[in-house]
């Protein structure tokens, strides 16, 4: 069974218009470079598999042969989400090399020069599974190509036009990511939420939880807790929260939900990356990089309590709170940090409840391994 196509032109179920991300963009421009490259024909749109097993029909701007390869360009359409990049062209150009896929920042695309993100310093600012998709594209042409082909390795220089100025308008110049703006996406779709869309499927969450009648229920600002506790813990979807930023308004739901109904759940367990949780310890309650400061100066507080003053001192360079835990691990008290700053956030949640539910607290880096909690959950 082949797999689906996503339609755009259907809008998403709050009648905003979905988009697609840069990552996608990027996948469609090499996938058509390459297949110029091989079968000198010039597509006008190109089909690619996304990571969530759907395929995706693109719209390129051009094909053409360079003085090395081929190179072909899309637009990006970020549908109604408020987007930078929306409307920013993409443009790939493949290149034969010897073996192995490689990835190159074009102009446009930013180069990461701190450590503490998701790509190490010093390659281009394409994401994680930006790169699979695009390889994993590029792979399926040279397996269905003529036999010279099948064994080609590939540079694939990924650009932006403007992207240097757009890059002005992110947090890549104080994340350490210089020249321009970073390839996104996880999973090829923008999915655009309006305010009131996203605290309304909040409280439907929240609803849905409390209904199953079970003693605790996971509230987590994005997917990690949900991969963690349906698919490694085997606990039931209806019973997990996703909670965006809105984490005051989710918490004043369950609060209100709780004193109507007390006997509908005992526990609440947060789980998430601390660069998002700890915001609530100084009382920052929707989360949003636009509602609320880095929750780094708050974690490297509790770490001068705890830490001693010389590994503190390396500390203190940390660019962001993913690097602050890279730097912990590698020093050895990653465990004892993050025990405390998940009892502080344990503390604060508690008292906004009015401590009429037990808090747990599980936290986690960017590559999902737990890296500190409040208590062990079986």
């Amino acid at each position: 069974m082949s797999a689906p196509f996503i339609d755009l032109t259907i809008p998403a179920s709050n009648g905003l218009v979905r988009g697609i991300t840069t990552g996608a963009c990027a996948a469609a421009a090499a996938k058509g470079a390459l297949h110029f490259l091989i079968f000198h024909s010039e597509e006008k749109q190109m089909e690619i598999d996304l990571p969530t097993g759907e395929k995706l029909r693109v719209t390129l701007n051009f094909c053409r042969k360079t003085e090395q390869g081929a190179m072909a360009q899309v637009t990006k359409d970020a549908g109604d989400d408020p987007d930078v990049t929306d409307k920013c062209k993409v443009e790939v150009e493949v290149k034969l090399n010897k073996s192995g896929i490689h990835f190159y920042a074009g102009e446009g695309v930013g180069t990461i020069t701190e450590e503490g993100l998701q790509i190490p310093k010093g390659e281009p600012a394409i994401n994680p599974i930006p790169r699979k998709m695009i390889r994993q594209n590029l792979e399926n042409i040279l397996n269905d190509s003529p036999e010279p082909w099948r064994e080609s390795g590939l540079d694939v220089v990924v650009s932006v036009l403007d992207g240097e100025k757009i890059a002005l308008k992110t947090f890549n110049p104080r994340l350490g990511i210089q020249g321009g703006i970073s390839i996104l996406g996880t999973t090829g779709i923008v999915e655009p939420m309006s305010l009131s869309a996203w605290k309304a499927s909040v409280e439907i969450y929240i609803d849905v939880a409390l209904a199953t009648q079970s003693e605790s229920i996971v509230f987590s600002p994005g997917r990690w807790g949900q991969k963690i506790f349906h698919k490694e813990k085997g606990v039931p979807l209806n019973r997990i929260c996703l909670v965006s930023n809105f984490i005051g308004f989710a918490l004043d739901h369950l609060k209100q939900k709780h004193q109507l109904e007390k006997d509908k759940v005992k526990a609440i367990i947060f789980a998430g990356h601390p660069g998002k949780l700890a915001k609530v310890i100084d009382g920052h309650w929707n989360t949003h990089s636009s509602e609320s400061p880095s929750a780094l100066p708050t974690i490297l507080k509790i770490a001068e309590n705890i830490i001693p003053s010389a590994k503190n001192e390396e500390l203190q360079s940390s660019r962001t709170v993913e690097h602050l835990i890279q730097i912990s691990k590698k020093n050895h008290f990653s465990d004892q940090l993050f025990e405390a700053v998940a009892e502080k956030i344990s503390s604060a949640v508690s008292g906004y409840l009015d401590n009429s539910l037990k808090v747990e607290v599980l936290l986690a880096d960017f590559k999902g391994n737990l890296i500190g909690q409040t208590t062990t959950n079986d």
